[in-house]
Parts: C-alpha cells; sequence; structure tokens
C-alpha cells in the first residue's frame, strides 16, 4: 500500500533485530553492538549508529547523532515497539 509522507514530517526510528559482534584486536574480546536506525519518512534517507546498548544514554545519544545528520528535526519521532521507546 502506498503511503504519502511529507518531507520533514516523520522519522521511523528503531533498533533492528541481529546485532553485530566488535571484536578488539589487542585483547580478542567480542562485544555486540546494537544498531540503531532512523529513516525519514518521504525520502527513505536513512541513518544507522552501532551503539553499545539500548539504554537511554545510548538511546538519546543515536538521536542527537541522527538530527546532526539530518541537519534539522522532524515533525514527529515515529518509534517501532522497542523497549527503549516504550519505558
Amino acid at each position: 500500500m502506498r503511503q504519502h509522507q511529507i518531507a520533514g514530517d516523520k522519522l521511523f526510528i528503531d533498533y533492528c533485530g541481529p546485532t553485530v559482534p566488535i571484536v578488539n584486536p589487542e585483547t580478542r574480546e567480542v562485544r555486540t553492538a546494537q544498531i540503531f536506525v532512523a529513516t525519514l519518512g518521504a525520502s527513505n534517507y536513512t541513518y544507522v549508529e552501532a551503539s553499545r546498548s539500548q539504554r537511554l544514554e545510548c538511546w538519546l545519544q543515536a538521536h542527537v547523532n541522527a538530527f546532526e545528520f539530518f541537519g534539522g528535526v522532524p515533525h514527529l519521532l515515529v518509534p517501532d515497539n522497542l523497549r527503549a521507546a516504550v519505558t
């Protein structure tokens, strides 16, 4: 179904399901990174960032970085049903 989107109106935000392993080359320690995704509705212009967790401080910093990347703030943020956004 085709949806009409107004430029700059909505930013769809979520963490994607799979995590990405990050390996420290010196210690060989493996950590998982959460992948934050923000997509503008009208243009599908997308920002993606790897973060340490989905905790509040990472969630908020990812938004700040996305807004700087896009050069502005949309009228509406549309999160999916993720725990960081709901709580």
